[in-house]
């Protein structure tokens, strides 16, 4: 990876429908900007634009890379996103074997952030015994105070009269 690629999550890269298809379409070999926004954005109705930007997040994520050839760029897969997305992949399923996160037998005595088990009530919005409090909020209580002019703090708009009628 290049010095400029920034981090990304590449579950995050994998996220949209469009990336994937463009992961699809440059598995089968490097193809040039152009014909990938012909081919992925005729079939998800997007601009060669967001082709575009789908291009560069795979990029930074290093699924992908590009060569210049003359004015044309050509992307093609690489194995550093592939590499990334497996190594998630086996954080994950070490954590789920390492005994780290909710497990529905034993509810939050195994899950350090399960909190509370979820009994099937709804939230209450008020504390128990607390009485609504309607019409106290959004009145005004006290009257408005005109800023100072010398102050210097709002620009002094000229006073205009009526419209004369027309």
């Amino acid at each position: 990876m290049d010095r400029y690629r920034r981090w990304i999550n590449p579950f995050e890269a994998m996220a949209e429908p469009a990336r994937r298809r463009i992961l699809d379409v440059l598995a089968s070999g490097e193809h040039t900007a152009g014909q990938l926004a012909e081919a992925v954005g005729a079939e998800f109705a997007i601009s060669r634009t967001a082709v575009s930007k789908h291009l560069r997040i795979l990029r930074d994520a290093g699924f992908i890379d590009v060569r210049a050839d003359y004015q044309w760029r050509w992307y093609f897969l690489t194995r550093d996103g592939l590499d990334g997305l497996e190594s998630a992949v086996e954080q994950l399923r070490l954590k789920m074997a390492g005994g780290l996160g909710w497990d529905t037998d034993l509810r939050d005595k195994r899950d350090p952030l399960g909190g509370p088990a979820f009994d099937g009530r709804p939230v209450l919005r008020k504390g128990p015994g607390r009485e609504p409090a309607l019409g106290r909020r959004g009145h005004q209580t006290s009257a408005t105070r005109a800023s100072d002019p010398e102050a210097g703090l709002y620009p002094v708009l000229p006073v205009v009269g009526p419209m004369p009628p027309a």
